[in-house]
C-alpha cells in the first residue's frame, strides 16, 4: 500500500477511547469490536479491490453504515464473515457500476440513448486492472468472495472456511474455479493443472 493508504488507515481506524466505548449504543457494540479487530484488513481488502483512496473510505464507510443500520449482530453467526461479505459486495458493486459508466458514457456523451438489455461488459482492454476488476465481479457470488478473500485479503484456506463456514477444502476448489472462469473471463487459456 502506498503512504496515502496508510494514513487512510489512521484516519479511518482511529483507536476508540473506553468513555466513547461507554457512550456508545450497547446494540453497535459488536461493530466497534470487528471495526477494531478487522478494520485494517478490510481496508486492505478494499485497497486491492478498488484501489483508490476516496473508494476505500466510502466504500468502508457504506458498509459500517449498512451494518449500523442493521442493528444488533446477536443473529449472526459470524459478524466477521458478516463484515468481510458486506465490504467486498459494496466494493464490487462500486467496481460494476463504474464499468457500467465507462461503457456507456460515449453513447451519453452523443446523446444516443443506452440500451442495457443483455449487455455485459466485456474486462480486458487497455486497462488490465479494471478488466481483473470487471472479471471479478461478474464471478459467482461464492468463487467471488473466495478470491476476494484468498487474494486480495490474503487469508489462509482455513480461516476463509471459518468465515464462509466452508472446509478448507472447499474453499480450494471454489478458488480453483474462480481462476478457471476468470481465465475465461478475461481471454486466456484455462488449461489443466
Amino acid at each position: 500500500m502506498t503512504s496515502a493508504a496508510n494514513s487512510m488507515l489512521k484516519i479511518a481506524h482511529p483507536a476508540v477511547e473506553d468513555g466513547d466505548r461507554a457512550a456508545g449504543d450497547s446494540a453497535h457494540r459488536w461493530i466497534l469490536r470487528v471495526m477494531e479487530a478487522e478494520g485494517a484488513a478490510i481496508l486492505r481488502m478494499l485497497w486491492r479491490i478498488l484501489g483508490s483512496d476516496a473508494d476505500v473510505m466510502d466504500a468502508y464507510q457504506d458498509c459500517f453504515c449498512k451494518l449500523a443500520s442493521r442493528g444488533g449482530g446477536k443473529d449472526l453467526t459470524s459478524a466477521k464473515a458478516y463484515v468481510f461479505r458486506t465490504a467486498s459486495n459494496i466494493a464490487i458493486e462500486m467496481v460494476r457500476s463504474r464499468n457500467r459508466k465507462r461503457m456507456h458514457l460515449p453513447a451519453i456523451a452523443a446523446g444516443r440513448p443506452v440500451d442495457t438489455a443483455g449487455e455485459t461488459p466485456v474486462p480486458g482492454g487497455d486497462d488490465d486492472r479494471a478488466g481483473l476488476q470487471a472479471a471479478i465481479a461478474e464471478l459467482p457470488s461464492h468463487l467471488r468472495q473466495v478470491v476476494v478473500l484468498r487474494d486480495l485479503s490474503k487469508m489462509a484456506y482455513e480461516e476463509i472456511g471459518r468465515v464462509l463456514s466452508i472446509s478448507p477444502a472447499t474453499a480450494r476448489v471454489y478458488r480453483r474455479h474462480a481462476v478457471v472462469k476468470l481465465s475465461e473471463l478475461l481471454g486466456g487459456e484455462s488449461g489443466n493443472d
